[in-house]
């Protein structure tokens, strides 16, 4: 079973043997990704769906149902309640509380019923992000790593590890460990299907779910380009407002997520367009796609872990100006470019948007590739890399 380097960071705190007050974990992340499994093998802790007819009607037989010998105690979906932002309030200020909580849940839980009792300093957040390459590597612990120093790491050209399944399969552990890219394409047919259909339905009254499952099944040919609301709205037929508005929703889902262009102190730089990204980078069919899906993932799951450690704001941009010139992303630490990566298909020379930009920035830059030689560039900029070199380590510690 695949190590998750959440886990230690999650919920270290609340695995004291003698209790102690600790504040909520809210644990979010797609549909299927790995929140009940990870949450079940907690030792010694409650599971409570509050999907399920036995814990609705064990609410309302007696509020606190869940109380027991176990010190710490998970609800799972409670967010869908319209007053689960009072309930837990009540639970966690209750004067004879003995228990921690972890609340799961596959929604963004700053989108559900926004109105309400505000639960302000009462809980930590952590998303759950598909497998990094780190996890399924036999390299890795499940021990967090510290953000790379950029200016000073160089890629292992020794390293004969490989990526090609992670990046065939993708990283939801029902795919990935099916081991099989028939039983993988089922699996993404189902859940989306799914997600359009049920999901969407419990988060928002959408009376086109065929012009919205329309829209995300066009998604995929979009991958890595600058997304024209416009063009999509003539596509399905509808306003841009409502492309607007569904395209939120995925991300509120955890179907995908966008990323938006770097542009301080750019030149020209283009600043509005967004490029979209699915969490699931196998629904892109294009190889070239996928690659560069499955990268923007690898680098938007680090930026997260780090932020979440507290080591700064970092988020993953892209670059773009309007002499054509571009780099896939741009990681930055508050608002300061650190690294420049540029993704293709097959080894080649460095693009110009990539070469330039390193110069004007002054940042260490990388081209990336699925398989391919560990390559210094010429003057020093950065360099050319196989993916799996490239993260290797980039999340977690490596064992030594």
């Amino acid at each position: 079973m695949v190590k998750r380097a959440l886990e230690n960071l999650a919920f270290q705190e609340l695995r004291e043997k003698i209790f102690v007050p600790r504040p909520m974990v809210f644990l979010t992340g797609a549909r299927q990704v790995g929140k009940t499994w990870l949450t079940t093998q907690l030792t010694g802790a409650a599971y409570f769906n509050w999907d399920t007819v036995e814990v609705k009607k064990s609410y309302v037989k007696e509020p606190y149902f869940f109380r027991s010998e176990h010190k710490m105690v998970v609800f799972d979906e409670i967010h869908k309640r319209k007053d689960w932002k009072k309930i837990l309030k009540g639970y966690y200020d209750s004067s004879t509380r003995q228990e921690n909580f972890i609340v799961t849940g596959s929604g963004r839980f700053d989108q559900y019923q926004r109105g309400g009792d505000s639960l302000q300093g009462r809980y930590n957040s952590f998303k759950l992000w598909p497998f990094s390459f780190d996890e399924t590597s036999s390299l890795g612990s499940n021990i967090l790593a510290a953000p790379r120093d950029w200016q000073h790491w160089e890629p292992d050209s020794s390293s004969k590890i490989s990526d090609e399944d992670l990046i065939q399969l993708g990283g939801f552990p029902i795919p990935f460990l099916g081991a099989s890219e028939q039983k993988a394409r089922r699996w993404q047919d189902q859940y989306l299907d799914r997600l359009i259909r049920e999901d969407v339905r419990d988060f928002s009254l959408v009376q086109r779910l065929d012009k919205m499952e329309m829209l995300a099944r066009l998604l995929p040919e979009r991958v890595g380009s600058p997304l024209s609301l416009q063009a999509l709205s003539e596509d399905i037929e509808v306003s841009p407002v409502a492309v607007r508005t569904w395209l939120r929703l995925f991300e509120t889902l955890f179907l995908g997520l966008r990323i938006y262009p770097f542009h301080r102190k750019i030149h020209r730089a283009v600043k509005k367009e967004a490029k979209w990204y699915f969490e699931q980078w196998s629904f892109c069919e294009d190889k070239g796609a996928c690659f560069e899906n499955y990268m923007a993932i690898q680098l938007a799951l680090a930026c997260s872990a780090w932020s979440e450690q507290g080591y700064g704001r970092y988020e993953l941009c892209f670059l773009r100006d309007q002499d054509r010139r571009e780099v896939d992303f741009v990681i930055t630490r508050n608002l300061r470019p650190l690294a420049l990566i540029e993704c293709k298909s097959s080894p080649q020379s460095w693009p110009v948007g990539l070469r330039y930009y390193a110069q004007k920035l002054k940042v260490p830059a990388f081209l990336l590739y699925p398989s391919g030689p560990v390559i210094r560039e010429k003057e020093a900029l950065g360099w050319s890399s196989n993916s799996a070199s490239f993260l290797q380590g980039l999340l977690v510690e490596r064992k030594i």
